[in-house]
């Protein structure tokens, strides 16, 4: 369930006969932060010949999200490999913009292909990969008497006790790694407890 991320955004630059490749890799949890961010890189770099993109968020091996876009360059020979590597990789919540300025010498289809696979992969070397571990989120009730078991329970499953609400029982917000999820919602419904979500 768990997968790597990027910590934080690298820049990194390579060159293919002249072209000059610049590869903005980070950290991306949703469409409209990466949009944003192509935004900049546009502002940027204003006079390069294209800005190709791709783009992975949730588990690579079973995307939320995936794309990629040419920006103007053949079918398939920029934003394709770009997120074909990433994958490759198992990297998820990841965006990868690789800014081109023409050097003068068309490279080909396939010579695109390596230019831009091989900026990213660049960009892999130089970025710092941390582990994702998915939470799972529920709410669960009980009596006063069971509160301090559930905390315990919650504890040893590796999770998290969020804000309790006391009415005529306790309501509680828990979060977990989901791998530790079935175990413990096992346990919590032997014991009685109430889940919501």
């Amino acid at each position: 369930m768990t997968y790597q991320i990027p910590s934080s955004p690298v820049v990194s630059e390579t060159e293919e006969k002249k072209s000059r490749f610049i590869c903005w890799l980070g950290p991306v949890t949703d469409k409209a932060a990466f949009q944003f961010q192509l935004s900049q890189i546009r502002k940027q770099y204003p006079d390069a010949s294209h800005h190709c993109t791709a783009l992975v968020i949730g588990n690579p091996a079973n995307p939320d999200t995936m794309q990629a876009d040419d920006d103007g360059e053949p079918g398939g020979s920029a934003g394709r490999p770009m997120l074909e590597l990433l994958l490759k990789q198992g990297i998820g919540n990841v965006g990868a913009i690789v800014t081109r300025y023409f050097g003068g010498t068309k490279l080909g289809v396939g010579g695109l292909m390596r230019a831009y696979r091989g900026s990213v992969g660049a960009a892999l070397q130089a970025v710092n990969l941390e582990a994702f571990v998915p939470l799972q989120e529920v709410s669960v009730s009980c009596d006063f008497a069971q509160e301090s078991r559930l905390r315990y329970l919650v504890a040893r499953y590796q999770g998290n006790c969020g804000q309790a609400g006391y009415a005529s029982k306790v309501t509680m917000s828990i979060s977990l790694p989901q791998d530790q999820w079935n175990p413990l919602r096992e346990l919590l419904l032997s014991e009685g407890f109430e889940l919501q979500g």
